[in-house]
C-alpha cells in the first residue's frame, strides 16, 4: 500500500494510491494512523482520486479511521470519490458518517469550519451524528 501525505495548510492530506479492498485496508489504516501520531487534533484530508476501487473493506479501514481521529479531537474528510464509489457510500449510508468534498479546496474549507463551529461540550461521535443526550443507565435486574 502507498500512502502519500502532505500538508495543506492546517490540513493534512493522504492520498493512497491503490484500491482499497481487502488485501491493502489494514495496511491503509496502519499507516494513516502511523503518519498522523505525532499531530495534535488532526484535520485529515483522505484524497481518493487516484483510487479507483473501494470495497466493504476498504470502507471499513477508512471507518475506523474517522473514529480514530475523532477520538483524538480531530476531523476527516473524503475527496476525489469517483461517482460509483460515492454511490456504493450512499447505497451503505455512509454517506452520513463522513463528510464528502470534490476538491482538495472545499475539504479545507469544511475541515477548518468544522473545527471552528466544533462544540465545547460533548465531543463529536461520528460524523454528523452527535451525542444529544446522556447515556443510558443500566439497571441492575432485581
Amino acid at each position: 500500500m502507498q500512502l502519500t501525505s502532505r500538508s495543506l495548510g492546517p490540513v493534512t492530506v493522504l492520498a493512497p494510491a491503490s484500491p482499497l479492498v481487502v488485501a491493502t485496508a489494514p495496511a491503509f489504516l496502519r499507516q494513516a494512523r502511523l503518519l498522523l501520531a505525532p499531530v495534535g487534533d488532526p484535520l485529515v484530508a483522505v484524497d481518493l482520486s487516484d483510487v479507483r476501487r473501494i470495497d466493504s473493506s476498504g470502507y471499513a479501514a477508512l471507518v475506523a479511521f474517522t473514529r480514530h481521529i475523532q477520538r483524538r479531537g480531530g476531523e476527516v474528510c473524503l475527496v476525489g470519490l469517483d461517482p460509483e464509489a460515492r454511490l456504493l457510500l450512499e447505497i451503505m449510508q455512509l454517506h452520513l458518517l463522513f463528510d464528502v468534498c470534490d476538491d482538495l479546496p472545499s475539504a479545507v474549507d469544511t475541515l477548518t469550519a468544522a473545527r471552528a463551529a466544533a462544540p465545547v461540550g460533548p465531543r463529536r461521535l461520528l460524523g454528523r451524528i452527535r451525542l444529544r443526550t446522556a447515556p443510558l443507565e443500566r439497571r441492575a435486574a432485581s
